[in-house]
């Protein structure tokens, strides 16, 4: 295994990846092209859900804006985690990136043939994000999603935020040396790209996102620490 990846494993569930996908994994390319795919996983988060929350229904929306948030905060995870404690961020084609559809997150993830881009600063972190990762990996799940269910891109776009920033958070809790770095790489992502102005610092330095993921739709949900809606914000 690369060891950047291999490193990060360390710092919690989220972080963790294999070499190898088994032969029922499914590709992240095939999330973004065959819709049964994607289908499959939505159904898996409802089934989820309404076992948590038993109500009459759940509104679709709210299972492809949850399946797309745990799905992306799958993914950058440990290539944040690898890139923090490395200085390295690992890059593969997404055809080389297979996760395991059926259970509760952090899905079963595997990364193969990974090669390693330099990333000295929280601008080159945040850049390579973009360029390997957020461009040809996240942006084809986000229209997939939206091509099963009508949900705003700005949520969706909110998701992806949320998910970088929940990663990086949990790296400087793992390991509190990073917390600064992974500030600096949050606060590079909002002052530019695509993620700029999908989030922003409360007075007490915590992330909020601008928009919500819609979990609070759900009974007795409530709302999620970096939600807009949130009584701090």
């Amino acid at each position: 295994m690369d060891r950047s990846l291999a490193a990060a494993g360390a710092l919690g569930p989220f972080f963790r990846v294999d070499d190898h996908p088994s032969p029922d994994w499914t590709s992240w390319a095939a999330l973004s092209t065959d819709p049964k795919a994607l289908r499959f996983r939505t159904e898996e988060v409802h089934a989820a859900l309404a076992a948590w929350k038993p109500v009459p229904d759940i509104e679709p929306a709210v299972v492809a804006s949850l399946t797309h948030l745990g799905l992306v905060a799958r993914l950058v995870s440990p290539l944040l985690g690898a890139a923090l404690l490395s200085g390295v961020l690992p890059v593969t084609p997404v055809e080389n990136v297979h996760v395991h559809l059926t259970g509760a997150n952090p899905l079963p993830l595997a990364l193969s043939a990974t090669s390693a881009v330099a990333v000295g600063s929280a601008e080159e972190l945040a850049d390579a994000l973009h360029l390997h990762w957020l461009t040809p990996a996240v942006r084809p799940l986000t229209a997939a999603v939206r091509a099963v269910c009508s949900v705003s891109p700005r949520l969706l776009d909110g998701n992806v935020t949320s998910a970088v920033a929940g990663a990086l958070r949990m790296a400087g809790v793992a390991r509190p040396e990073l917390a600064a770095r992974a500030d600096a790489v949050l606060d590079a992502l909002l002052r530019s790209g695509p993620l700029e102005g999908t989030g922003r610092r409360r007075e007490d330095g915590s992330f909020v996102r601008r928009s919500c993921c819609l979990c609070y739709r759900l009974p007795d949900a409530g709302t999620c620490g970096d939600c807009i809606l949130d009584a701090r914000r």
